[in-house]
């Protein structure tokens, strides 16, 4: 949450002050019954949100339904999706976590930020849980997203010293109470298989066995964002791209022509008409676990050709579930 700032949807920053000043900037009035519009709604920018916001302090074992799942020692082996695990589905508190920002890393740079404009909020998971023979349990996509939030000063729990601070606030922002409370919806660029193209995506796990988030959850400090290996940002563009060269080749790439007999030399591959673009070779290339400069060597660490500042791109069960 570099400088204090929250990236919106709209790809604007804004600072605590903003949010103060747009909650302070409706105006409503008139007797008996008060007229007059409510602040628009500020959307932010989801992925930002879980990757560098407060949403990067959310992990699979802040949930009730996956310590439930691990802990059940009587699940049959086979594939369950979380929410049906759940008796109330995506709307039962198993499928769901909260954090407060009150009081998450209050040495943080940026926690004025986060306690002022997001105080306490919620996130879903959702996913699925292969139970294998053995009893173990293995999770696939799964995904954390928030909860659409708020920005006001109403008192909200029964916590007294929370409510006493929050209340300190109040009365410096807006000492005449004539704030008016909006909406804060997370979006972004939408998943390819959601029909919904700006309810974005929250951060995606690698698929992970109940033994590694355990490890990880006995030793937090030596774990990426999230506890485990996962991701925040939107699908690259060019994956639509590949899928087009896909069906016009039939899936099939160009092959290797055979060695001659005798060891003789061999014949030269024919020339691609159309090669792919660069960013979509290194997305292939990173799906197949090479280096995309050289397609002989095993791809280097989590890096696309043995560069660590660019991050290695999701194979295709992100997006399109397990084949």
């Amino acid at each position: 949450m570099s400088g204090n700032e929250v990236k919106l949807a709209n790809g604007r920053r804004w600072t605590a002050q903003q949010f103060v000043d747009h909650y302070l900037s409706a105006r409503i009035g008139g007797t008996p019954t008060p007229v007059g519009d409510a602040p628009a709604p500020i959307p932010v920018d989801m992925p930002w949100y879980m990757a560098h916001g407060p949403g990067r302090f959310y992990h699979p074992g802040m949930f009730p339904i996956v310590n439930e799942i691990i802990d059940n020692r009587k699940l049959a082996p086979g594939t369950y999706d979380l929410w049906k695990l759940a008796p109330k589905n995506k709307e039962d508190p198993a499928v769901k976590a909260t954090i407060s920002n009150y009081t998450t890393e209050p040495f943080s740079a940026d926690y004025k930020t986060r306690a002022l404009v997001f105080g306490n909020e919620s996130a879903r998971i959702s996913g699925q849980v292969v139970v294998n023979q053995d009893g173990s349990k293995t999770f696939k996509g799964v995904e954390i997203k928030p909860l659409d939030s708020n920005f006001d000063f109403e008192r909200n729990t029964r916590n007294y010293l929370l409510e006493a601070a929050r209340e300190a606030a109040r009365r410096y922002y807006d000492p005449r109470n004539q704030g008016i409370t909006f909406e804060i919806p997370y979006r972004g660029l939408g998943r390819l298989d959601d029909p919904l193209p700006d309810s974005g995506i929250g951060r995606i796990y690698h698929p992970f066995t109940d033994s590694q988030l355990k490890a990880a959850l006995c030793n937090p400090a030596s774990t990426p964002p999230g506890l485990l290996p996962s991701f925040t940002a939107a699908p690259p563009p060019a994956i639509k791209e590949h899928l087009r060269h896909l069906d016009q080749t039939g899936g099939n790439g160009p092959k290797a022509a055979a060695p001659s007999v005798g060891g003789g030399p061999t014949a030269a591959p024919s020339a691609n008409r159309n090669p792919l673009p660069s960013d979509i070779g290194n997305w292939v290339a990173s799906l197949a676990g090479v280096d995309p400069a050289n397609p002989m060597l095993p791809q280097q660490g989590t890096s696309i050709g043995g560069d660590s500042s660019k991050q290695r791109l999701l194979p295709p069960w992100v997006f399109f579930g397990s084949p």
